[in-house]
């Protein structure tokens, strides 16, 4: 229906109305203006509030950051193998849920090298390239390296990013590394940045002095076109005149130590655009080499030429190069790192809530993906030291299983310690197939030579030779580092797992001993061992307990005195001497029933024996 017929329409119906309801014309045509005016004023009120609200909401949140869902990725404590498995599934499942933006909320002190180039690889190659960090509060080391693979970062008040130095670790402690090693490590490093630094516009030299000590930099500004960049002290010299500036450095350098930044000598690298790689100090020159084939994005670095001179001004003075370099919030902001900074004032708008992160994307949703419970469990179960005492329980249960059989409990105990040293790392690439065969397989030979082959022969050496390889394999990650023996992380990592599990079988060495002398007075273990009662009146039991503690000279027992036992000795139970039942202990595994044995220790509370050996003849010696 055209316009001018739906008015006409709406006039006929309202004035027939007004004719059924005995109106006058007057009123009638007055009840249609009035009519007629308040639809218009509806109509432009709703217009009007239309155009208050989509212009303000499309000027606070751009386009290009504008996310409906939003994901928030945590990453809290040491990065390792684990953490990289969490985090790559965690990734997928925001992927695939429809995600349009992804936070990667970072709490760290950073961790090993391979996790964090893991992640950061699968921060490049995802699908959603709406990417963006969250430091909350800290991003050390391999964290910051993972704060810069993100389009941006946003950081809380207070907030740390910086000092990526590779270092050895181990057990929590931090070793010294050699010079050559820790340049082995570096060179990937270094690519890795400055990569990260061409493909999401950070400064190529600041990046460098994270990474790196002995790197020297001063801020400058293009006095024309106002933009800031990082010098080194060959550049200082091209664009100054007279010595550089070294008073009061902006940034706090971390520890360390080694030997002072070598000297500048000749010419330094121009930074030309179609060069690989542009160190940052004459320390990463000999490195040169190594780095430029690991960076593959293209140069974006300007040029800093003696034609500059007077062009640009001296801000600040950046850092001396002792150590690699710590930046605070505020500092974040002033070199260009942070992104949620106010464009008015220049001032930090702090975000330490999730109501934060809602508003800087202009989102409807927002999801946390927390690692899960069996990742923090593998994680924890994965720990060298846990995996050590593992072992220890492993060893000590399997030894009173197969001296006390029938017991249960310790049977079941070495089955979960047994589990739970195998499962993680099986699950997180850490152990395969062949390392878990050589470990059950040792473990069947081993009891085959107590049991079925008395003795130390082939069976027994073999069955520990391949426990041993089995159990080092699970502590060798299968991953680059893993791949190349040579390498100074699978040399580290081969070092700290052969001393883990020396570690662990001399502690089982000396628990066995410990149990084997003292098992039947130990208060809880001595508990699992069944005592013969059948046909003894019910407070028997309680007169030979008391009988036990008294003194073994009553009943007249000596060392060196033989008799038979009894009952079986697991490792208490009876025998009798000189006519008469005393409570004994085994002093090394099982007797049965009906065996000659010898006195060998007597005690306040512990009588104890030892079977005697056959002769040659069938006689005792």
């Amino acid at each position: 229906m055209k316009p001018g017929r739906r008015r006409a329409f709406v006039y006929l119906f309202v004035m027939s109305s007004g004719d059924r309801l005995g109106w006058p014309r007057s009123r009638t045509l007055d009840a249609v203006r009035r009519l007629v005016g308040i639809v218009c004023v509806g109509v432009l009120l709703a217009s009007s509030f239309a155009g208050w609200t989509q212009p303000d909401q499309a000027a606070t949140v751009p386009a290009g950051r504008q996310a409906d869902n939003v994901a928030i990725i945590t990453i809290e404590g040491d990065i390792n193998s684990v953490t990289a498995f969490s985090f790559t599934r965690r990734l997928r499942l925001a992927e695939q849920g429809g995600a349009d933006a992804i936070v990667v909320e970072l709490n760290t002190p950073g961790g090993e090298v391979g996790a964090v180039l893991e992640i950061c690889d699968a921060i490049r190659g995802s699908n959603v390239p709406n990417i963006v960090a969250w430091i909350h509060p800290n991003a050390y080391s391999g964290g910051a390296i993972i704060a810069l693979a993100c389009r941006q970062i946003l950081v809380s008040d207070p907030a740390t990013m910086g000092d990526a130095l590779p270092v050895a670790a181990s057990f929590g402690f931090l070793n010294a590394m050699p010079e050559a090693e820790r340049q082995k490590v570096l060179a990937p490093l270094i690519a890795e940045v400055v990569n990260l630094a061409r493909l999401r516009g950070w400064d190529e030299f600041l990046v460098q002095a994270i990474v790196s000590r002995h790197v020297e930099l001063w801020w400058v500004r293009d006095r024309q076109t106002g933009e800031r960049m990082a010098i080194n002290e060959a550049e200082y010299r091209r664009l100054f005149e007279g010595e550089p500036v070294r008073d009061r450095p902006r940034l706090v350098s971390a520890s360390a130590g080694g030997t002072p930044p070598p000297p500048e000598t000749g010419p330094s690298p121009t930074g030309a655009p179609s060069e690989g790689f542009v160190p940052a100090s004459p320390y990463l020159q000999g490195l040169a080499e190594d780095i430029s084939g690991g960076v593959i994005e293209p140069a974006t670095r300007r040029v800093i030429t003696s034609a500059d001179r007077g062009r640009f001004e001296l801000l600040d003075y950046v850092c001396t190069g002792e150590g690699p370099i710590v930046l605070k919030e505020r500092d974040l902001v002033y070199f260009g790192f942070a992104a949620n900074v106010d464009a008015a004032t220049g001032a930090l708008k702090a975000f330490n809530s999730d109501e934060d992160i809602r508003a800087w994307f202009g989102a409807t949703n927002i999801r946390r993906l927390d690692a899960s419970w069996s990742e923090a469990m593998v994680k924890f179960l994965t720990n060298m030291f846990v995996r050590g005492v593992l072992i220890v329980v492993f060893v000590l249960a399997l030894f009173i299983a197969m001296t006390h059989p029938g017991l249960l409990v310790p049977e079941g105990v070495a089955m979960l310690a047994l589990v739970a040293l195998l499962a993680p790392p099986f699950l997180i690439g850490m152990a395969n197939w062949w390392e878990i065969a050589a470990i059950l397989v040792g473990i069947g030979l081993i009891v085959l030579e107590i049991f079925v082959f008395p003795g130390f022969g082939v069976p027994g050496v073999l069955g520990l030779l391949l426990l041993f390889g089995g159990l080092l394999g699970t502590f060798i990650e299968d991953t680059p580092g893993g791949l190349f023996p040579d390498s100074p992380k699978a040399q580290t990592d081969m070092l700290y797992a052969v001393l883990t599990i020396v570690l662990a079988v001399t502690t089982s060495g000396i628990g066995v001993y410990f149990l084997s002398k003292h098992f039947g007075s130990l208060p809880i273990v001595s508990g699992l061992v069944l005592r013969d009662t059948i046909g003894k009146p019910a407070d028997d039991t309680d007169d030979e307990f008391l009988a036990a503690l008294g003194d073994p000279d009553d009943v007249g027992v000596s060392v060196g005195d033989e008799a038979t036992t009894v009952t079986p000795l697991r490792p208490a139970g009876k025998v009798e001497i000189n006519g008469r039942l005393v409570d004994v202990v085994a002093e090394m595994g099982y007797i049965p029933e009906g065996r000659r044995v010898r006195v060998v220790s007597v005690g306040k509370f512990r009588v104890g024996v030892e079977e005697v050996a056959a002769g040659p003849q069938g006689e005792r010696a």
